[in-house]
């Protein structure tokens, strides 16, 4: 559960094929702070499974999609207890969650989508070294060709791309400026405690690769909130790419205060039924 672009189409070609889930959208990392216990150090893919991430509400319309998530710290540890046989937390009395508002905007006819990632902590926990990095392995027109991308990073722009030799390009930015950046082939990326941060190289061959940016954050203390957005389009040429993802950054800019104030909604923060069913659901099965 989570978020993550299946298939992405520009001009009728493939930018977007048979990806994996969890390289096609954004992962996160923090240490969890406090006195309970210590610190531990979390890293979360974009796809997690339930109870881990929780299903709050889902609200489709025509060119805006909203998603409300919850991340059960609880959920967590215990799976990082059985995994390293580490002592388990009590904490069911103290509100253990992290909410994650998605709110996708993919109006008809822009050649662009905006997605929007609200990170806010409701929890009694400091969240140290916050960071997001977005990842995504483009298959540049899809089977034909996803083995023969070259990649490239624009510095001003803070756009991170991928072409191929049919002139086809995918790229994306965010509107908060990327710490680090990296392109690499497909099976030989990791993120572990080792490895935290991106190289800031591209590799320099073609071949079937991911591209990825990563932003840098500081503290996320209770009752704060992170919040950036993510522009992703295609282009004909490199020039084309980069004239979609600029507009789209300063839509995205444009629309940030219609995004926060429908965080602060009470449809937006009430779970529905259905969703806690599911939820429980998923958890009584993970806990047998």
């Amino acid at each position: 559960m989570g978020f993550s672009i299946k298939e992405l189409i520009y001009n009728n070609k493939y930018l977007l094929y048979l990806t994996k889930q969890e390289l096609a959208g954004p992962w996160f990392r923090f240490k969890l702070s406090g006195n309970k216990i210590g610190n531990v150090p979390i890293i979360l893919k974009n796809i997690e499974p339930t109870p881990i991430y929780k299903l709050i509400n889902s609200r489709k319309g025509k060119s805006i999609d909203r998603i409300t998530l919850d991340f059960d710290i609880q959920e967590y540890l215990k799976k990082l207890s059985r995994k390293d046989n580490l002592n388990t937390y009590d904490l069911s009395e103290n509100n253990p969650y992290i909410r994650l508002y998605i709110d996708i905007f993919s109006k008809p006819h822009l050649p662009y989508i905006n997605t929007y990632f609200t990170f806010q902590n409701i929890s009694e926990f400091d969240l140290i070294d916050f960071n997001i990095y977005f990842i995504f392995d483009f298959d540049i027109n899809g089977l034909e060709g996803f083995e023969n991308d070259l990649s490239g990073y624009d510095e001003k722009n803070d756009i991170i791309y991928q072409f191929d030799k049919s002139n086809l390009y995918a790229g994306f930015s965010p509107i908060s400026k990327s710490t680090y950046y990296e392109s690499c082939l497909v099976n030989e990326f990791n993120l572990e405690q080792e490895k935290l941060d991106l190289s800031n190289t591209l590799h320099d061959q073609p071949g079937e690769i991911l591209s990825a940016l990563q932003i840098e954050f500081k503290t996320l203390k209770p009752s704060q909130t992170f919040q950036t957005a993510l522009t992703i389009s295609g282009g004909s040429n490199k020039q084309e790419l980069f004239d979609n993802i600029k507009s789209g950054k300063i839509n995205a800019i444009k629309y940030l205060k219609q995004v926060n104030r429908n965080i602060k909604t009470r449809l937006r923060n009430k779970q529905e039924e259905a969703f806690q069913k599911l939820n429980l659901q998923k958890a009584e099965d993970c806990g047998k």
